[in-house]
């Protein structure tokens, strides 16, 4: 596929159909997000890959719908996707070299690159994806035994699209350029 058109085709779908995906396609995915730049090229991502029906139950309850981070409401779509790859930080390895600075902002900046490259690998493998970052990360982490220094930041639930997802419109480009200031 063209970059491009990987580019312009990827949108967030939340329907899938009960198609196993191979593994094979997903370590090219992980490999993929493993090639995105990091501060001092500290390479601070880890991932965990669920295939387990009652372990993914677990996580979308953990999940919550837009602000309302104790409620019932959880992103139960999630279910429909054949995997879910839950994408952590190591805030120790990037703090060592960057203090507070690279646990609050740093790990931050190389897992959604980390992501945005597995995203693209998606769409450009035929498959689908949403960013999901809705979840309680103190329930998520326990629920899979993270270490300490491990913070659950993105899961990414792939599998083939269920039907036509909806492109949301984008703002004009324009809008959003200045020169040399705001």
């Amino acid at each position: 596929m063209d970059f491009n058109d990987v580019i312009n085709s990827r949108i967030s779908v939340r329907s899938y159909f009960d198609t196993d995906v191979n593994e094979a396609k997903l370590i090219e995915i992980i490999e993929s997000g493993c090639k995105a730049p990091t501060a001092g090229n500290l390479q601070p991502w880890e991932f965990i890959i669920v295939r387990n029906t009652i372990k993914k139950q677990e996580i979308v309850d953990t999940t919550f719908v837009g602000n309302d981070f104790q409620g019932k409401n959880t992103q139960k779509w999630m279910l429909d996707a054949p995997v879910l790859i839950v994408v952590c930080g190591n805030y120790a390895k990037i703090s060592e070299r960057y203090g507070e600075f690279g646990k609050k902002t740093l790990l931050y900046l190389d897992i959604s690159a980390c992501i945005e490259n597995m995203l693209l690998t998606i769409v450009n493998s035929g498959l689908s994806s949403c960013y999901v970052s809705g979840f309680r990360t103190e329930d998520l982490s326990r629920l899979l035994k993270l270490p300490e220094n491990i913070i659950p930041i993105g899961i990414v639930p792939v599998g083939y699209a269920k039907g036509a997802a909806v492109k949301r419109k984008k703002e004009e480009t324009i809008s959003k350029v200045h020169y040399d200031s705001y």
